[in-house]
């Protein structure tokens, strides 16, 4: 199976969801599942966001040295089994682009219709907010893997 994890501008949301799945695939030793992100306009401008999680997931003994941003286009719906997006913007982007029907994570993970939420990098508790989004991520993708698995 090959999954794509979607957000904006394929810097933390489905970055953070590539990294933490390839970590416990790999804990899990299950080698037969490939998982990559991309963004809905990876070309912007990232100079000024913070990379706060990538620390966070190198403190988690997360491995994030091959990270590169990718543009999402039409060519994702035929190299990816799976593709995940990360809020509303995401799904509805690709449903008018593409005309094609995308999961949210958060469905995936608990059945709920809601997006994985990112923290302002201006608002006073943000390396907290950060430490959590991780931390949520990572705690859900062993349940979005066997979601995924019983949905085949």
């Amino acid at each position: 199976m090959n999954i794509l994890f979607v957000c904006t501008d394929n810097f933390t949301r489905s970055v953070i969801a590539e990294f933490c799945t390839k970590s416990y695939l790999e804990k899990i030793n299950n080698t037969s599942v490939q998982i990559a992100s991309a963004g809905i306009r990876a070309n912007s401008d990232i100079s000024r966001y913070s990379k706060v999680h990538f620390h966070i997931m190198d403190g988690m003994g997360i491995d994030t040295s091959d990270f590169k941003r990718t543009q999402f286009d039409e060519s994702c719906f035929y190299k990816f089994d799976v593709i995940i997006g990360m809020s509303e913007l995401h799904k509805e982007f690709i449903k008018q682009r593409y005309n094609r029907d995308i999961s949210l994570f958060n469905e995936v993970y608990n059945g709920q219709q809601t997006p994985v939420h990112i923290g302002a990098p201006d608002h006073v508790n943000f390396l907290e907010q950060m430490n959590q989004l991780v931390m949520y991520i990572h705690n859900a993708v062993p349940s979005v893997l066997s979601n995924l698995e019983s949905m085949k």
